[in-house]
């Protein structure tokens, strides 16, 4: 056999490898999602919320509970995240995780238990470094160019963590390989790429902001927020969770 033969054959099985890797979509059991391939951690994904001076609520401490959707197509959560220093001041979210071939749709419905402050409120999908330095970011908007941003190999010695904000209604990373993660919102809005590694997190953040203030901005009881999106990966998805 010739030496093309041989890796044109090498080329064809590695993609064929590729293409039957499932990734895996576990659902945490307050509806975080953690997204790997093999021992490959490719994004987690997850609500959080910052009360007044950026005092940080995740969606990993909130309380819910998981129900399955009809004809097993996903799952729901109903949820409360507690937000510090409000005084007792919550979220109540309903999350529903819908199953696709090759990632999930996911849609947040969320309520403010009281009137209080938020300095942050975001959806945010975290990027381990260590499996995507180096790679860009296509963040395209509705009637403009798209956007490329490259996520560095090294932080910035400079302090630097925002990489890039603006607007875009659909965001590629690492486009064309194995990890690719497409994420298609029902609308565009505000974007912003950060690399969190100056504060000891080895991740780069795509955080889809609903507030962002630092005074903090007034919410008034039972004032609602709604997120709809899809996520769809290079290989078929398979969505499990959370553990009972």
């Amino acid at each position: 056999m010739s030496l093309q033969r041989w890796i044109a054959l090498g080329m064809m099985l590695g993609f064929a490898a590729w293409a039957q890797d499932v990734v895996e979509a576990k659902l945490g059991p307050a509806g975080t999602v953690s997204v790997s391939r093999g021992q490959t951690v490719l994004a987690t994904i997850d609500l959080n919320a910052h009360g007044p001076g950026w005092a940080h609520a995740a969606q990993s401490e909130a309380t819910a509970t998981a129900a399955d959707l009809p004809k097993a197509a996903g799952k729901q959560f109903a949820g409360n995240l507690p937000i510090p220093k409000t005084d007792g001041g919550a979220i109540q979210y309903t999350e529903t995780v819908t199953a696709l071939s090759q990632g999930f749709r996911l849609e947040y419905d969320l309520t403010m238990t009281k009137a209080m402050k938020l300095s942050g409120l975001q959806f945010s999908i975290n990027l381990p470094v260590e499996n995507h330095r180096g790679k860009e970011v296509v963040i395209s908007p509705l009637y403009d160019d798209p956007r490329v941003v490259g996520l560095p190999d090294e932080q910035s010695a400079s302090g630097r963590f925002q990489l890039w904000s603006g607007q875009g209604a659909k965001i590629e990373v690492g486009k064309g390989t194995p990890d690719a993660i497409t994420v298609q919102l029902r609308a565009a809005t505000d974007v912003v790429v950060q690399d969190l590694r100056q504060w000891e997190q080895p991740v780069f953040e795509i955080r889809l902001p609903a507030i962002t203030e630092d005074a903090g901005h007034e919410l008034a009881a039972g004032q609602k927020f709604h997120l709809d999106l899809t996520i769809t990966f290079a290989s078929p998805v398979k969505l499990t969770g959370p553990a009972k």
